[in-house]
C-alpha cells in the first residue's frame, strides 16, 4: 500500500484514511505524532462517493480524474516501495522527507484542496483516458527524481501545505524539520521560449517545441530565443468541459506556461469549448482561445449536411463532396421513397451528434416496416452507404485528416502532414448477411480496438508497423497479415500506394479540395455567430469585442473523416471540431504531439511587452536578430479595427485592377500588415501546410457570395507571387520603402 511505502520498515502500521480502497497516512494529512508514540487511533474511513464530493464537489468529470490520479499514483508507489524502504533503513526521517515530497509535487500534500488537485502548478495532470497508459513513464520519471539522493527533493509545490505543516507541528519535530527542508528547495522557473518575426522590427510569438517523450523529431530551433527566470510568467487556462490530454498538457507546460483558472481573465490561451458570449466579450487583444462561436455548425452530422446541401443547391456538381443525407425524422418520407427505388442500395444511420461509433447501424433498402417506423422517431441522419470503398488488401480503412483553420476571415487554412488511417479488422464483404459486423464496416478505432485481431502500431519501436514485406505474388502471406497494424500514418499509406501504383497526390488533392469547400460552406452561418455574440450583428467578421477581441482571437484544429472509394474520390464523412488527442499507441502520440505543438506555434500567441522590457539578455539576443520591442497593437492588424462598411468600398477599388501587379501596388500599410501576418506564418508553420489562400485560390471564388476584403487582399498577393515579392529583386518595386525587410529565409 502507499502507506506503507511512505512509512521507514521500522515503524508500525500507520493509521489511514480511505479513499475507493487507497490509503493514506494520516499523519501526513493531520501533522499529529501519534505515528511517532506508536499508537494507532481508531480508522476513519470515508465513503468513496463522499470522499469524492467533498474534495471535488458534485462534477463526475472531475471525481473520474481524481479517481484515476489516485490509482496510479498508488501503482507507481508499489513500484517504488522497495527502493524508498532501503533509504529510509539508512535515514528514516530522511525517507520520510522524501514521500512527503512526492505527495506535494503532485499536488496531494496534506490539506491539499479541491483547486491544488486539479490546478496546482507544476503538477504533473495525468489524462483520465485509458489510452494513455503508455504515457507513465513519464511520471515514472518524475516520481524517481524526488526518491533520487542526488537532486533535492521538489516538495515545496505547495507553499501553503509546508506552513499549514510548522505551524501545526510544535509537538512533532519531523514536521518541524520537513517544512524547513521543503521550504529550502524550489522549483526551477519555467523558460518561456520565443520565436522572433522573421521580418525586421515585427513582435515575436511564443514557440513550443515538441517533447523528447512523443518520438518526434525535433523542429529547427535556430530562431529560437530563451527567456530568462527574472521575466514575469505567462498562463494558460483549461477548463473542465473538455478532455485534458496530455498532448496539450505538457506541451503547454514545456512552452514555459502556467495554469489558471478561466475566470481570472490572466490567461493568454483558453483551451476550452465554444467560448459563450460572455467570455468572448471579455477576451484582450492579446489573447487566443482554440475554438470559433458555433463552430458546431462544421460538428454536428445534420448541420454540416445542411450547410453542405445548401451549397450543392446553389453551385450544383462541384459540391458533390459527401454522400447524400436525409435528416431525421423530418426527411423520413424521402428516405423512404429513394430506398424504394434503390432496392439494393446500404444505408449508414448516425446519431446526430455522437461519436466513437456509438448508435451506428448499417442497413439495407428492405428494412422491415416496423425498424422504419422506430428510425423515423429518432433524431439522427441516415447517410447512403459507398458502395465500392478503397481497400487495403481487402480492408476498409478511412483518413483522419487534421486541419487547423488560423480564421475565417481572411480563411487562412492549414492541413497537417500527418494524419491516421483506420484499418477495419475484418475483410470488406457488401453481403447483407455481414451488416450486423461493425468491425468490418466501421473503421473507428473505439470499435475495432475491441477486436482480438487487432494489432496496434508501435511507430517502429520494436515491432512491425503499417507496410510489410511483400512476398513474391505481390500480396501479404497470411503470417504477416496477421502481425500487421490496423492504423497507419499517412507515411506508410503512401508508400503503399507506391506499392501498388496508386496516385497518392491525386488522392491529397481531392482531399485539400474536400477540405476548403466544407470550410467555405460554413463560413455564412460561422460569421452570424460571431457577430451576434459581440452583439454587432451588422458587422460580420468586422465585429470587436468590447475588451478587443477581434477575427484572429480564435482559431481551431479539426479533424475530418474521409472515405476513399475505387475511383480514388473522396468523401467526407464527417467533422470533428474536438478531435481526440489521446496517446493510444506510440504513432498516435507522435503525430498529436507535433500536431499540438505545431498548431500552437502557428496560432501566434504574443508576450507581453513588459516581458521584453524586464528581460534585458533575451531583448540584446532578439535585437541582433532584428526584432524590436512589441506593442499591444501587433496583437492584430490595423484592419481588425475597420468596419463592415469601409472594408466594402475597398474591395471594389482592388477588384476593379486588371492585374495582380496592379492590385498590390495599391495595398496600403493594413494590406502589407495583413500580408506580413501571413508571411510569418508560413514560416513557423511546422509540419502545417497551408492549403488557402494559395495560388490557385480564385477557383473557390465562384463558392462566396461574396469575397472578403481581406480575401482579395491575399489572393492577390499569392496571384502576384506571394512570398517571392520579398526575394525577387524585380518585385522589390512594389514593396514601399516602409515595409520591413525579410532578414530570415529559413522555415520553423
Amino acid at each position: 500500500s502507499l502507506s506503507l511505502a511512505l512509512a521507514s520498515p521500522s515503524s508500525p502500521p500507520p493509521c489511514a484514511t480511505g479513499f475507493r480502497g487507497i490509503f493514506l497516512p494520516e499523519d501526513l494529512q493531520r501533522n499529529t505524532p501519534n505515528w511517532r508514540r506508536g499508537t494507532r487511533p481508531r480508522k476513519k474511513r470515508l465513503g468513496g462517493l463522499r470522499m469524492l464530493r467533498r474534495q471535488t464537489g458534485h462534477s463526475s468529470l472531475r471525481r473520474r480524474r481524481v479517481c484515476t490520479r489516485y490509482m496510479k499514483l498508488h501503482r507507481l508507489a508499489r513500484v517504488r516501495r522497495k527502493q524508498l524502504a532501503s533509504r529510509a533503513v539508512d535515514s528514516p526521517q530522511s525517507g520520510r522527507r522524501q514521500g512527503v515530497a512526492l505527495l506535494s509535487d503532485v499536488g496531494l500534500s496534506d490539506g491539499a484542496e479541491p483547486s491544488t488537485l486539479i490546478d496546482a502548478e507544476g503538477a504533473h495532470m495525468i489524462d483520465a483516458d485509458d489510452d494513455d497508459d503508455e504515457e507513465m513513464p513519464q511520471v515514472e520519471q518524475t516520481v524517481s527524481a524526488v526518491f533520487s539522493n542526488d537532486q533535492p527533493s521538489p516538495s515545496a509545490a505547495s507553499g501553503k501545505a509546508s506552513k499549514r505543516g510548522a505551524e501545526s507541528s510544535t509537538a512533532c519535530p519531523t514536521a518541524t524539520e520537513t517544512s524547513a527542508a521543503d521550504g529550502a528547495s524550489e522549483k526551477p522557473r519555467r523558460v518561456v521560449t520565443l520565436l522572433p518575426s522573421v521580418f525586421e522590427g515585427r513582435g515575436p510569438v511564443l514557440f513550443f517545441s515538441y517533447t523528447s517523450a512523443c518520438g518526434a523529431t525535433q523542429r529547427p530551433m535556430q530562431r529560437a530565443v530563451h527567456t530568462g527566470p527574472e521575466v514575469p510568467k505567462m498562463y494558460y487556462a483549461h477548463t473542465d468541459k473538455v478532455h485534458e490530454y496530455n498532448a496539450v498538457i505538457n506541451i503547454l507546460r514545456q512552452g514555459g506556461l502556467y495554469r489558471l483558472r478561466a475566470d481570472s481573465h490572466r490567461w493568454s490561451l483558453l483551451w476550452s469549448n465554444h467560448p459563450p458570449p460572455e467570455t468572448l466579450r471579455a477576451i484582450k487583444p492579446c489573447q487566443k482561445t482554440n475554438h470559433f462561436p458555433g463552430s458546431h455548425h462544421l460538428g454536428r452530422k445534420d448541420l454540416i449536411w445542411r450547410n453542405i446541401a445548401r451549397m450543392k443547391k446553389r453551385y450544383g456538381a462541384p459540391y458533390e463532396i459527401t454522400p447524400e443525407v436525409f435528416i431525421l425524422p423530418r426527411e423520413m418520407e424521402s428516405f423512404n421513397a429513394t430506398r424504394s427505388n434503390h432496392p439494393e442500395g446500404l444505408w449508414i444511420w448516425k446519431p446526430c451528434s455522437s461519436s466513437c461509433g456509438r448508435g451506428i447501424k448499417v442497413l439495407s433498402s428492405s428494412i422491415a416496416q416496423e425498424e422504419a417506423r422506430e428510425l423515423g422517431r429518432k433524431r439522427g441522419i441516415i447517410q447512403r452507404y459507398v458502395p465500392e470503398p478503397l481497400l487495403i488488401d481487402g480492408y476498409k480503412f478511412d483518413l483522419r485528416i487534421y486541419v487547423v483553420v488560423l480564421s475565417y476571415d481572411p480563411l487562412k487554412i492549414y492541413i497537417n502532414d500527418e494524419g491516421l488511417v483506420r484499418i477495419a479488422t475484418e475483410k470488406y464483404s457488401n453481403s447483407p448477411e455481414s451488416l450486423s459486423s461493425r468491425t468490418m464496416h466501421l473503421t473507428n478505432y473505439s470499435v475495432n480496438k475491441q477486436s482480438d485481431k487487432f494489432v496496434q502500431n508501435t511507430d517502429g519501436r520494436g515491432a512491425k508497423t503499417g507496410v510489410e514485406k511483400e512476398t513474391k505474388g505481390g500480396a501479404l502471406n497470411e503470417e504477416e497479415e496477421g502481425s500487421r497494424a490496423f492504423k497507419w500514418s499517412l507515411a506508410e499509406l503512401k508508400e503503399y500506394f507506391k506499392q501498388k501504383g496508386l496516385d497518392y497526390e491525386k488522392m491529397t488533392a481531392g482531399i485539400e479540395d474536400l477540405v476548403i469547400k466544407t470550410c467555405l460552406a460554413v463560413e455564412l452561418p460561422l460569421r452570424s455567430e460571431w457577430s451576434k455574440a459581440l452583439l454587432q450583428e451588422e458587422e460580420g467578421w468586422s465585429a470587436r469585442g468590447e475588451n478587443g477581441c477581434h477575427r484572429s482571437s480564435c482559431f481551431e484544429m479539426y479533424g475530418f473523416d474521409v472515405l476513399m472509394d475505387s475511383a480514388m474520390k473522396a468523401w467526407l464523412l464527417e467533422v470533428n471540431i474536438c478531435p481526440s488527442l489521446s496517446s493510444g499507441s506510440p504513432l498516435d502520440k507522435r503525430i498529436k504531439t507535433k500536431l499540438v505543438a505545431d498548431s500552437l506555434t502557428l496560432a501566434g500567441i504574443r508576450p507581453p511587452p513588459s516581458m521584453w522590457r524586464q528581460n534585458r539578455e533575451a531583448a540584446q539576443r532578439a535585437s541582433r536578430a532584428g526584432v524590436m520591442e512589441p506593442d499591444s497593437k501587433d496583437c492584430g492588424t490595423s484592419i481588425n479595427s475597420m468596419t463592415q462598411g469601409h472594408l466594402e468600398l475597398r474591395s471594389g477599388r482592388l477588384l476593379a485592377c486588371k492585374s495582380a501587379f496592379d492590385a498590390v501596388a495599391l495595398f496600403d500599410q493594413a494590406d502589407w500588415d495583413l500580408v506580413l501576418d501571413a508571411h510569418d506564418e508560413d514560416f513557423r508553420c511546422g509540419g502545417l501546410k497551408r492549403i488557402y489562400p494559395a495560388v490557385d485560390s480564385e477557383a473557390y471564388v465562384a463558392f462566396q457570395e461574396e469575397e472578403s476584403y481581406c480575401n482579395i487582399v491575399l489572393r492577390k498577393w499569392q496571384e502576384a507571387g506571394g512570398g517571392e515579392l520579398f526575394t525577387n529583386p524585380e518585385h522589390s518595386r512594389l514593396l514601399p520603402p516602409w515595409v520591413p525587410r525579410q532578414l530570415c529565409f529559413s522555415r520553423t
